[in-house]
């Protein structure tokens, strides 16, 4: 934890919302968000379909032990950001940035999650926002990718709203069945993000993305 210490001091401000990284009570706390439910139980807005096991009796453990292994794992070429988001004081969701060889491909990728009581709100553009104004404007990133699943409209009302344009199909199958993915990304060029970002603690983690 010493080598990667400069992540707990980073922070991330928008006019609604705060992101950062937890503590392990934190943590604890938005599993047990996770595991009241975020979503329909007839419908699986991911491509991999973790809130399935929401029920079961090590859920929340095993949904911290994910956070903190992506922090034990770090490694400045291959690295996972899985920020918490708080709304007015409050936790709300999970905001991930991600990316492999960043220092040489200069994309990353992004996912996210919101408490159903957090939804339909705006949060989740947001809070995209606020990590999309990190890669591009900060760390230099090029391009950012992500994808969302037929029939997760409110994941494709965000990538709209921020300016992704679809560059491919897939197919996935979170639940054993086919269902279709849609591929989008931004490039530095188009991002014009639309709500004030501040960064706080930023400089003493750049290598840590691998960058000087």
């Amino acid at each position: 934890m010493t080598a990667i210490a400069p992540l707990l001091d980073l922070r991330l401000r928008t006019p609604r919302l705060e992101l950062r990284l937890g503590t392990r009570e934190e943590l604890l706390e938005l599993g047990r968000i996770a595991s009241a439910g975020i979503h329909h139980p007839d419908e699986m807005p991911f491509a991999v379909a973790w809130t399935d096991r929401s029920k079961e009796p090590d859920f929340v453990e095993n949904f911290v032990a994910f956070h903190e292994e992506a922090l034990a794992r770090w490694d400045p070429d291959t690295w996972t950001l899985n920020l918490l988001v708080w709304a007015e004081g409050g936790l709300a969701g999970s905001q991930t940035l991600g990316a492999e060889q960043f220092a040489a491909t200069r994309r990353v990728s992004t996912g996210s999650w919101l408490a159903r009581d957090s939804q339909r709100r705006g949060l989740g553009t947001e809070m995209r926002a606020a990590v999309l104004e990190l890669a591009f404007g900060r760390l230099g990133a090029d391009a950012a990718e992500s994808a969302w699943l037929e029939g997760n409209d409110a994941s494709r009302r965000v990538s709209e709203k921020l300016g992704y344009r679809e560059v491919a199909r897939s197919s996935q199958s979170p639940r054993g069945r086919p269902v279709v993915s849609h591929d989008v990304a931004i490039e530095r060029e188009r991002w014009r993000c639309p709500v004030p970002v501040e960064i706080e603690g930023l400089d003493p983690c750049l290598p840590l993305f691998g960058l000087s």
